[in-house]
């Protein structure tokens, strides 16, 4: 919630509050007993851990909190800690921290016991360091005597947490945060079966703005969630006293996220989106295949009965005259058709235009929609049933057609 990983800077804010210079002893600076205190980095590869968590880890095994310090007081409870726990391990750090190797080491040792005989390493390892010294031979070497007697050696006022503490001591780093997110059936986002809310703290009151894509079941569930819960909304967006949040906690699956939350930066807006559904104005038109051989022309007027023989020439001709003959057969249906579904044309065509709804059972549908459009266009631009364009007979018209001569072109909007 707001601290998994650094890009919220949680580690790094904690970081500076633990270094800040009226929460440091400065007497101690000399001695390095209050370094800076760096923040642990994200490392995903090394560490799933939030920075924060390990950051955490790493003040409490490094850093001593004490409400007040000097050098003496820090030498004096090391040499309480070594003299309580005095054991060949401590003796023997003692005596090689700040000495030369085996010579330096054996004087050091010769000094106190003079007829101590030392042959080597080995030997001096064999020898009983807490019988032969005590922590007041090592009372002149404090940096020894710290560094072997302090598990600590950083030091801190207790102030330097209790300042980013809440009253039940949870770390709080801003009075309120009013953006996050809300995210119900955070598992299902492969399936388009979760909505991401963007929310606004104003007042007492959430405002809930969804985060929406195209897919049918993430509005389904948007609607939903608005329905169960909504105090005051619409369909998506609703508000709802914060006091009933708990109720979407308890009840949905959700993931609550504040992924704005920059605690070093000022705290932004969290920010929603919803993409329009794509609705196609559908355009009519007349997917017109031209005839081109003998035997499509003759399988057109077979299919009505009429004299398949003659030229090509013959046949273009006589397939105008059927055309024209079907147009009148069909004009009251089209007239109608057209009378209660407005259309205009618009120059722009469609390669796969969706097909006007009439004589579906007529063969040469394409032909005498094309004859019964061109004549009905009111200034090339409107289908009027009532406009007849009378230049041009309709066998004429129809021939010019299939000889390639004259196009409907463009394609048609519903008025």
């Amino acid at each position: 919630m707001g601290l998994t990983g650094d890009w919220c800077q949680a580690a790094e804010l904690l970081a500076r509050s633990l270094n800040r210079a009226d929460r440091r002893f400065p007497e101690l600076s000399p001695q390095r007993l209050n370094y800076d205190i760096i923040a642990v980095r994200d490392n995903p590869l090394y560490d799933k851990r939030p920075a924060l968590e390990r950051t955490l880890e790493q003040v409490a095994r490094d850093v001593y909190f004490v409400e007040g310090v000097s050098f003496d007081s820090a030498v004096k409870q090391a040499k309480a800690f070594l003299t309580r726990r005095w054991t060949q391990e401590k003796a023997w750090a003692l005596l090689s921290d700040g000495r030369n190797g085996f010579s330096e080491m054996r004087a050091f040792l010769k000094v106190k016991h003079p007829k101590l005989k030392i042959g080597s390493y080995d030997a001096m390892r064999d020898l009983d360091l807490t019988a032969l010294l005590s922590v007041e031979d090592f009372a002149a070497e404090e940096q020894a005597l710290l560094h072997a007697g302090l598990e600590c050696r950083n030091f801190r006022q207790p102030q330097a947490v209790t300042d980013q503490l809440d009253d039940h001591n949870r770390l709080r780093f801003t009075d309120r945060i009013n953006w996050f997110e809300l995210v119900i059936n955070p598992g299902q986002a492969h399936t388009g079966g979760h909505v991401k809310y963007g929310c606004e703290l104003k007042g007492s009151t959430v405002h809930f703005k969804p985060e929406l894509s195209n897919v049918v079941q993430q509005r389904r569930i948007a609607k939903a969630i608005a329905r169960q819960y909504r105090t005051e909304g619409g369909d998506y967006c609703f508000s709802m006293p914060i006091g009933r949040l708990q109720e979407i906690l308890d009840r949905e699956q959700v993931a609550l996220r504040f992924s704005n939350v920059r605690y070093l930066e000022r705290i932004k807006p969290v920010t929603t989106s919803a993409r329009l559904r794509k609705e196609e104005i559908p355009k009519f038109g007349i997917t017109w295949r031209k005839m081109e051989t003998a035997d499509e022309f003759r399988d057109a007027l077979r299919a009505h009965g009429w004299k398949v023989a003659g030229k090509k020439s013959d046949l273009v001709r006589r397939t105008a005259e059927l055309a024209s003959e079907r147009l009148e057969e069909a004009a009251p249906e089209l007239d109608a058709w057209f009378v209660e579904h407005r259309y205009v044309r618009v120059p722009k065509g469609q390669t796969f235009p969706t097909p006007f709804p009439v004589l579906a059972d007529e063969p040469l549908k394409e032909l005498v929609l094309m004859v019964y459009l061109m004549r009905r266009l009111r200034g090339n631009t409107v289908v009027d049933p009532g406009h007849e364009n009378t230049s041009v007979r309709p066998v004429d018209m129809a021939e010019a057609i299939l000889n390639g001569k004259t196009a409907l072109t463009g394609s048609f909007l519903k008025a």
